[in-house]
């Protein structure tokens, strides 16, 4: 029997490229995840990727089901929820609307809706799971419902690059929040360094790059997860051979004045 080999200290803390700056951003790989055991996801490996604790306002984790994990996770509650299939594919019963979401499918749940989610194949299959307090507004308008795919959402071009909206926010004041994929070619960068009041929850879905934080080069891959706080500077390379691209979560279509509450 070979003997495990086990890196001396300096060899672990000298590849890690998880970084945290409180107030700013932090960055967090697949590899430096740490999985939690939490009430209402038993069964299901649960990577937590960004809380209240870093300064969001929303949470986001990554659900890990395993092949042999065929189990139903329900969940319903006055918070709204987007969920977006990583790999694999998951089973959703939401409002009496049943839906198989394969990589790629994703669906936006509004507050006190009922749902659950069923893995219930030989897949191993992965879910970004977003988690928000709504804001409502003075208007008749209510966020609906929305089960979708990213092979049916056209992509436009936005500055440099081209994006998908997940969430009509554009032309419907009821969503408070964004899910947006930006696809980038080989050497196509930002125009500018943005510096805005949303935050973002960013999950690289393909190729790589480099990252720039308020000063700081970071360099990125697939399945790696940045945290930006608002006013951050934030500006991005997409470097190699292939397309990058990853889903964007930011806040919209709400006052500001709302914080002095």
């Amino acid at each position: 029997m070979s003997k495990r080999i086990i890196p001396n200290r300096a060899d672990i803390t000298s590849s890690c490229r998880a970084v945290t700056k409180p107030g700013l951003y932090s960055i967090l790989p697949q590899v430096n995840r740490v999985e939690s055991d939490l009430l209402g996801f038993e069964k299901v490996k649960v990577e937590v990727l960004v809380t209240p604790d870093m300064g969001a306002d929303f949470i986001q984790y990554e659900l890990v089901f395993e092949k042999e994990n065929n189990i139903i996770i329900n969940q319903k509650d006055e918070y709204e929820h987007f969920l977006f299939v990583l790999e694999g594919g998951v089973q959703v019963l939401i409002a009496e609307k049943e839906k198989m979401l394969e990589e790629g499918g994703f669906a936006y749940i509004p507050p006190d809706t009922n749902y659950n989610m069923k893995k219930n194949n030989n897949r191993k299959s992965r879910v970004l799971f977003t988690k928000k307090k709504y804001q409502p507004i003075n208007s008749n308008k209510q966020p609906l419902l929305i089960m979708g795919s990213t092979n049916n959402i056209p992509k436009i071009v936005c500055d440099t690059y081209l994006e998908q909206h997940l969430i009509p926010y554009d032309d419907n004041i009821s969503y408070d929040m964004a899910m947006n994929i930006l696809h980038f070619e080989p050497g196509i960068y930002f125009s500018f360094v943005e510096s805005h009041a949303m935050k973002h929850g960013l999950y690289m879905l393909d190729g790589g790059g480099i990252y720039w934080l308020n000063g700081d080069y970071h360099e990125v891959q697939k399945n790696d997860y940045i945290y930006m706080a608002p006013y951050c500077p934030q500006f991005f390379y997409a470097t190699g051979w292939e397309k990058g691209s990853y889903i964007l979560y930011k806040d919209v279509n709400r006052d500001y004045i709302d914080k002095l509450k």
